[in-house]
């Protein structure tokens, strides 16, 4: 009697809960004490992906396949005669030599720069290498004052300079310096020949012998 009594209870209850659920469909179903919560599903977001690298830019090789060198600075405002000698005096050579390089020069320079030229060559000729100049002097294209700087730069000059650069210009019926050079040519021979050459030469000649 009583198990029927007590199944009988289990029946009510069991419809009273059926009843409460329909009625409440949304309530959550708790077993024991713990009530487990939704899981949110994890996303991985994905890596940025890195830029590339920009490739260095390498020089476009030119068609010959030579490279060139860098330009080098620009000179201006220079006459070409001025650079001239700029360059021979700032190179190595032995200075005669730089000297005897201007005075290659010297034809085809203006006057300013046959002038300019004078003085540096004037300047750094050697007396063993003075009479270079004589073919200079003989020229009657070049510049009085070219003339005039190489003339009297010869008087400051060992004798051996001196006479045969007086000589070959007192010979030179329109030489800037003539009368200068005969003059002077005159005091030193102590003597004047006007225009015997012949006797200016062997008196220039004789006075070499000296000691």
């Amino acid at each position: 009697m009583r198990s029927k009594k007590t199944l009988f209870a289990l029946v009510i209850a069991l419809l009273g809960f059926l009843s409460w659920y329909l009625l409440n469909p949304s309530a959550p179903i708790t077993v024991g004490s713990i009530t487990p919560e939704p899981s949110t599903p994890t996303i991985n977001e994905p890596s940025p992906i890195p830029a590339p690298e920009k490739a260095q830019e390498t020089p476009a090789m030119p068609k010959n396949g030579k490279t060139q060198p860098a330009p080098g600075p620009e000179r201006t405002g220079f006459a070409p005669w001025e650079l001239k000698i700029d360059e021979a005096l700032r190179s190595q050579a032995e200075h005669s030599t730089i000297a005897k390089v201007l005075l290659q020069q010297v034809p085809f320079m203006p006057p300013e720069g046959q002038h300019a030229a004078a003085q540096h060559i004037t300047n750094l000729i050697a007396d063993k290498d003075y009479l270079d100049v004589i073919p200079y002097i003989q020229n009657p294209k070049l510049a009085d004052a070219f003339q005039e700087i190489v003339v009297s730069e010869s008087l400051n000059r060992p004798k051996e300079v001196k006479l045969p650069v007086l000589l070959a210009t007192a010979r030179l019926s329109k030489h800037p310096m003539k009368e200068t050079a005969t003059s002077i040519l005159s005091v030193l021979l102590d003597q004047n020949y006007g225009t015997d050459w012949a006797k200016w030469e062997a008196a220039v000649q004789e006075a070499l012998k000296q000691p």
